[in-house]
């Protein structure tokens, strides 16, 4: 049985389905041959990002000129024959891959198939064409600048990794305070999450053409960070098999971490009682089984992975967006 997938129309139909009327009617109007051509212009043109389709653009721009000069003077000479086509054709495609334009290949043989069929090969075919290419092109262009601001899906995105991260601190709290320091987290959701929003942040920065970074981006790479040093914390937290003195310490620590996933102005502080708690061990007695010893090896190393967690947010510092920035300087 045929199964259908659920769609909704989205921004990006919106925007061809638009760009595809004003293509068609405006060539109309202008009397131009082959009209209906332009709409295909459009529809190869509409992308993701603004930078995609600027470089669509362009290049079946060259594409379209060379193939419309090249087409224009090689069956003028040879004649309008199939075979002449073929050797177009076989001519031209080395050439867009030489000037890098060959994603206008397509719309290109669109042109050439014009050339093909025109009565005579003349200026007023040679402005007609150009002409298509300027309606058609220039409409994709200005559908592409219209673009749906990305700041509130990244925002939420940033929310639901914090929360996420606060959990895994709650787990690690919890563990610290009890005798059994099993943990059942798993890390793939966050980890799924931050793919996502990294996607998300790189294709924003496409949307821009002036700017080619994101804070956003850098901030969800710095999460990525922490969350791998996360998963070596939970490794070191369940491989400790005896209650040290120390843990209750750590516990609050955890805890206090955890409360303050977005916040920078306390980094410092919890960086302070890390090392106060440094100290406290240095002065309790040493572990006096194999068993004590070896989970005593593994609390100096969760404090030495909490403390580059708190690193890589100090030297992150807080969330700064692009407008924020300008502001400010």
């Amino acid at each position: 049985m045929l199964k259908l997938n659920p769609y909704k129309i989205g921004f990006r139909t919106l925007k061809t389905a638009v760009g595809m009327t004003l293509g068609v009617i405006i060539c109309k109007l202008l009397g131009l041959d082959n009209y209906a051509s332009s709409a295909i212009l459009v529809v190869l043109c509409i992308k993701h990002t603004k930078m995609h389709s600027l470089t669509a653009i362009v290049s079946r721009l060259v594409s379209c000129l060379l193939i419309l000069f090249l087409g224009s003077a090689i069956f003028s000479i040879l004649g309008q024959h199939a075979v002449v086509l073929g050797l177009i054709v076989l001519l031209f495609i080395p050439l867009t891959v030489v000037l890098n334009a060959q994603e206008g290949v397509i719309t290109s043989c669109v042109i050439l198939l014009h050339v093909f069929n025109a009565k005579a090969i003349n200026g007023h075919l040679i402005l007609n064409e150009m002409m298509l290419l300027i309606v058609g092109l220039g409409i994709a262009f200005i559908m592409n600048l219209i673009m749906p601001s990305l700041d509130k899906t990244l925002k939420h995105f940033k929310n639901d990794i914090e929360h996420q991260i606060t959990d895994v601190f709650i787990a690690f709290e919890n563990a610290c305070k009890q005798d059994n320091h099993k943990l059942n987290i798993t890390f793939e959701p966050l980890a799924l999450n931050l793919r996502k929003a990294k996607s998300l942040a790189f294709r924003d920065v496409k949307n821009h053409f002036v700017r080619n970074e994101n804070s956003y981006y850098h901030y969800f790479d710095m999460r990525e960070e922490q969350v791998d040093l996360l998963k070596r914390m939970k490794f070191l937290i369940e491989n400790i098999q005896t209650k040290d003195p120390i843990l209750d310490r750590i516990s609050q620590l955890l805890s206090e971490i955890g409360s303050n996933v977005n916040s920078n102005d306390y980094t410092a502080l919890r960086l302070h009682s890390l090392y106060e708690i440094r100290l406290s061990l240095d002065e309790l007695p040493l572990p006096t089984s194999h068993q004590a010893l070896n989970s005593r090896a593994n609390i100096i190393q969760l404090l030495n992975e909490l403390e580059e967690y708190l690193n890589i947010k100090s030297q992150f510092g807080s969330l700064k967006l692009h407008s924020e920035i300008k502001n400010y300087a």
